[in-house]
């Protein structure tokens, strides 16, 4: 893993302004730090050294024929493969310099190639060009800005922050957020004048600074031409599992998993034994026994005669860490379980493996939200008729035929949420409701919902597809990213492959979801594990103290900020409205939190961001901070 920047400006030396831009991203690479620079461009790269020691691999690399300087972060997996099938000569044991060679031989053809997690930046000087490439899938981010003929770009946000040109909120990202559950549907971010590369494209800046992006990756058609045996599906997707964590595994630092107790993670982790001899496996908790994964995490680790490695978050825990979570994060995060998730990286910084697995995406590749039931339904209802639709609804539902409560609930839901989206997701209906925000910001702004695609004639694909790319495996990739490079340590996720991910979206309805069991193929491939383990986990969905911790431990913190006068005068929300909404969500047990999180939030990211120096606060806790700032 690493971090790339770079400022392109012509006829401008950038030198000094690059060395402490790059300052701000050096976290993520901490063997090294390069620049390479001419009187046009400024390129730089903070390295974690992975997979190759040598100094010789030290970046920006320089083509062999002195034509195209890159600077990379990722992995490559394929590089081997690459450089024998097109005869690419290196000095280096370097994925980079394959690609750099690679990219000089055949062009920008070569990036269809590759099975990795990358963000990459070519220059080509004979042209003048400016090449910004991100993986298919959006694993390793890649963001810029661009104002008087001025391009930078950064891996984080915050290599480009500058308080005079950048430091501006995006209002629709705030609305998107605090009402649609933070929407990740375009290529913008919170910051007015920074976005970020999409996946799977190639975004070109020309010598006259003209932009343009185009895709290298075309998903959707590749699953549509997938053909894929129907035969013993479960152990397709089990051999495929198998084959990326092998190939994952490969470092010459030590490795473990993030290991959570629940399936995903566990068969990372048992697939990783396989191929490595020593590994420790790392686990974050809650004294709440009810959200603690602890208990299903050391059975699993147990089992497998691993060492396995707590880290415990308390309310305490996350004042002390929310604002230092926050800064690494750039935008807003939507629950307190992500400042778990940095706890634990930063808590094993020191003594921990250097590069770890995450199970992100199985829910999404899998169908493995409730609220993929209701797509089903539909392609069914297509499919079949009413009267076996709806009782194959009910029974994935496993609901009685005359609850008719728990029914009628989960029918207008999905009402509901086809006519906000146009398209079924699982993030259901908008968080907050409109009188929340106030009238006069109300009016500037676009309330509606995103306009989702629809690239497949399946309800339950296209409902992925939207949680795969624009909503929850996105924020969800951000998080991994963040907590592992603000810890100097790199994540890597095997269920995030080109070949598993288009197998698994390929696989028949009634293959992924059956007799209400989610994700059915993919638990039905642990019958083909050493002695079926993870089948003594009956563990829940994810989930945190976040709705007991907003009414106890916290509440005290939410009212000062949205008592605030500043709160008020921010103009943003309506005051009145926001402090009857807490009140209500005090007395009902049965009310949900994430709407008070979402603007909790948003007030403290503008205090943080836009009213003042984020690096000021550094290290502060979260009550001296709203104390601080109001």
């Amino acid at each position: 893993m690493c971090g790339i920047i770079g400022i392109y400006q012509k006829n401008k030396d950038n030198k000094r302004q690059l060395y402490d831009l790059i300052e701000k991203i050096k976290h993520r690479g901490p063997d090294h730090t390069g620049i390479w620079c001419n009187k046009d461009i400024s390129l730089g790269n903070t390295r974690l050294k992975v997979v190759d020691l040598d100094e010789n691999s030290n970046q920006p690399f320089i083509s062999r024929n002195k034509r195209f300087i890159m600077v990379f972060n990722g992995e490559i997996y394929n590089h081997h493969k690459l450089k024998k099938k097109y005869k690419i000569f290196t000095k280096t044991k370097s994925d980079t310099e394959v690609l750099i060679e690679l990219f000089s031989k055949i062009g920008e053809r070569c990036f269809s190639l590759l099975d990795g997690m990358f963000s990459v930046a070519i220059f080509d000087k004979k042209e003048s060009k400016l090449f910004l490439v991100r993986d298919p899938f959006g694993i390793k981010p890649l963001y810029y800005s661009i104002k008087n003929n001025k391009f930078i770009f950064s891996s984080e946000i915050k290599g480009i922050i500058n308080k005079k040109n950048n430091c501006i909120h995006n209002d629709q990202s705030i609305i998107n957020f605090v009402k649609w559950g933070g929407l990740d549907h375009s290529n913008e971010t919170w910051y007015k004048n920074i976005k970020n590369v999409r996946p799977g494209s190639i975004l070109v800046v020309d010598k006259k600074f003209s932009i343009s992006q185009k895709k290298y990756y075309f998903f959707c058609d590749n699953v549509k031409n997938k053909k894929i045996d129907r035969d013993n599906i479960p152990l397709q997707f089990k051999n495929l599992l198998k084959k990326s964590v092998k190939e994952q595994s490969k470092t010459i630092r030590s490795i473990g998993t993030n290991l959570s107790g629940g399936v995903d993670s566990s068969i990372l982790t048992l697939f990783l034994k396989d191929n490595t001899k020593e590994i420790n496996t790392y686990t974050f908790g809650y004294n709440e026994k009810k959200y603690d994964e602890r208990k299903f995490a050391k059975k699993v680790s147990s089992k497998l005669n691993l060492k396995n490695f707590t880290s415990i978050c308390s309310p305490k825990d996350i004042n002390k860490h929310f604002i230092n979570t926050l800064i690494m994060e750039d935008e807003p995060f939507s629950s307190f379980r992500q400042v778990s998730h940095h706890k634990l990286y930063q808590d094993y910084k020191n003594e921990g493996s250097t590069v770890i697995l995450e199970a992100s995406g199985g829910d999404e590749i899998g169908a493995g939200y409730t609220g993929f039931l209701w797509p089903l339904y539909l392609d069914q209802l297509k499919k079949d008729g009413h009267d076996k639709a709806w009782s194959s609804l009910l029974k994935n539902l496993n609901l009685k035929k005359n609850n008719i409560t728990e029914i009628s609930n989960f029918v207008m839901a999905g009402i509901e949420n086809q006519k906000n989206y146009g398209v079924c997701t699982s993030d259901g209906k908008k968080i907050i409701a409109d009188n929340l925000i106030s009238k006069s910001y109300e009016k500037k702004f676009d309330l509606g919902p995103p306009n989702y695609p629809k690239n497949f004639e399946s309800h339950l694909q296209n409902s992925q597809y939207i949680e795969f790319f624009h909503t929850k495996l996105p924020r969800g990739l951000r998080y991994v990213d963040r907590a592992s490079s603000g810890s100097g340590r790199e994540a890597r996720v095997p269920l995030l492959t080109k070949e598993l991910v288009e197998f698994c979206f390929a696989v028949p309805n009634n293959v992924k979801i059956r007799d209400g069991e989610l994700r059915w193929f993919m638990k039905k491939s642990m019958k083909y594990l050493t002695n079926n383990f993870i089948k003594l986990n009956n563990k829940r969905s994810v989930a945190d103290p976040q709705r007991d911790w907003l009414r106890k431990d916290f509440k005290k913190i939410v009212y000062k900020l949205f008592n605030s006068r500043k709160f008020k005068n921010r103009g943003i929300f309506n005051q009145n409205e926001v402090i009857k909404y807490y009140q209500h969500f005090l007395k009902n047990k049965d009310a949900h939190s994430l709407g008070i999180f979402q603007i909790f939030i948003t007030e403290i990211w503008l205090r943080l961001f836009i009213d003042n120096n984020s690096s000021y606060f550094k290290d502060a806790k979260l009550d001296e901070f709203i104390y601080e700032t109001n």
